[in-house]
């Protein structure tokens, strides 16, 4: 990108944009009037832009399309709250490289593949070890394209290294859950399924540019394809535990939660479970960490879709206040083992049984051809 095209995240209201940036997602409409106009988006390696073309705009957009590089001058105004451009001129850029405008992860290249690295080096099970070796270093073309891929669209880290952001933050949770919970979770089995939740992403995402879809992905999602994955390594390891092996399908197929935000089952096993709670906790506070840093002046960010809600902008609860010192981390005794089991002799007698509950009837799930099937969740 060229030196002079100032970056899109500090434009302000009233100042002039012109530069080179991503063409994404342009359109046209009509006015009540019956005068075309075209909407787009400019993005680079800060973020994104929307743009309006409200003279010449059939004629500027035609030879255009999404993913180009195109030069752009305009002023930068406020419509509604919301901060955007009103183009003068719009022309290709045939010198520029469209990728070198992709959004990256805010965190450094070097630091996120550490963190994958540590994050691997928690797992020792054989088992565990084997399958993740199977993926993040046996398999270098695999390796290389989860490294830059991103992990969204849109809604939540899509941006070039995404899917690594993500993943290593999810991986980091479900290291200090499992802590928590050590009679209720198998650690290693949480951060196994942490690492390998989203493989299939690799698959269903292009970083174009634009970042999209690819057919396979929106044909089958990452889960389908994640489960495809996983199923052709486990063929190349020979004595694979059965039940290890179901329990990975599981918290990859169940991570979405529910049926309708895609999960063909629901989260079955403790760490499917909490998979799933962290999974989505990384995903809106990356939402809302971006809402916040796309807010413009007062103390309210735009109406996120997505979250549905507005989201709290203005000064922070301690601003201005004396912060206390930082909070310890949890002393690493309490994370290795649960409490010890109380000796027979001293155990409490036990409750009177209560009255068992009748069973729920069996759970309607939605067929995924159409219409309903009865059975499990």
């Amino acid at each position: 990108m060229s030196q002079a095209s100032p970056e899109l995240a500090s434009l302000q209201p009233g100042q002039e944009l012109d530069g080179s940036y991503l063409l994404l997602r342009p359109s046209l409409g009509t006015t009540k009037n019956g005068k075309p106009y075209g909407t787009l988006r400019l993005g680079d390696r800060t973020g994104e832009l929307e743009g309006r073309l409200w003279d010449q705009a059939e004629e500027l957009l035609a030879p255009l399309a999404p993913g180009m590089v195109v030069k752009a001058t305009g002023r930068v105004d406020s419509y509604q709250g919301r901060t955007q451009v009103v183009l003068q001129t719009l022309a290709q850029d045939p010198d520029a490289e469209p990728a070198s405008f992709l959004p990256a992860s805010p965190v450094p290249l070097d630091e996120l593949k550490a963190g994958l690295a540590e994050a691997l080096s928690w797992v020792s099970q054989p088992d565990l070890k084997q399958i993740l070796e199977a993926f993040f270093v046996r398999d270098g073309e695999f390796a290389a394209a989860f490294e830059s891929a991103p992990a969204a669209k849109g809604a939540h880290h899509a941006y070039v290294h995404g899917l690594l952001e993500h993943t290593v933050s999810t991986a980091r949770s479900a290291r200090a859950i499992a802590g928590l919970y050590p009679a209720d979770l198998e650690p290693q089995v949480l951060i196994a399924g942490a690492l390998l939740h989203d493989v299939g992403k690799v698959l269903e995402l292009t970083l174009g540019p634009p970042i999209d879809y690819t057919d396979q992905g929106r044909m089958e999602g990452h889960l389908v394809l994640g489960l495809r994955m996983l199923e052709a390594k486990l063929a190349g390891i020979e004595n694979f535990p059965p039940n290890l092996a179901e329990h990975l399908r599981h918290m990859i197929i169940s991570h979405h939660g529910a049926y309708e935000f895609g999960s063909p089952r629901k989260p079955k096993t403790a760490e499917a479970l909490v998979l799933n709670f962290i999974d989505d906790l990384d995903a809106k506070m990356a939402m809302a960490g971006a809402a916040r840093r796309e807010a413009g002046p007062g103390h309210w960010s735009q109406y996120h879709r997505l979250l549905e809600r507005f989201l709290y902008t203005g000064p922070g609860p301690l601003e201005g206040l004396e912060p206390g010192e930082e909070v310890p981390p949890l002393p690493e005794a309490q994370a290795e083992a649960a409490p010890p089991a109380q000796d027979q002799a001293e155990a409490a007698p036990r409750p009177a049984k209560r009255k068992k509950r009748p069973e729920p009837p069996e759970e309607t799930t939605p067929d995924l051809f159409g219409g309903a099937a009865r059975g499990e969740g």
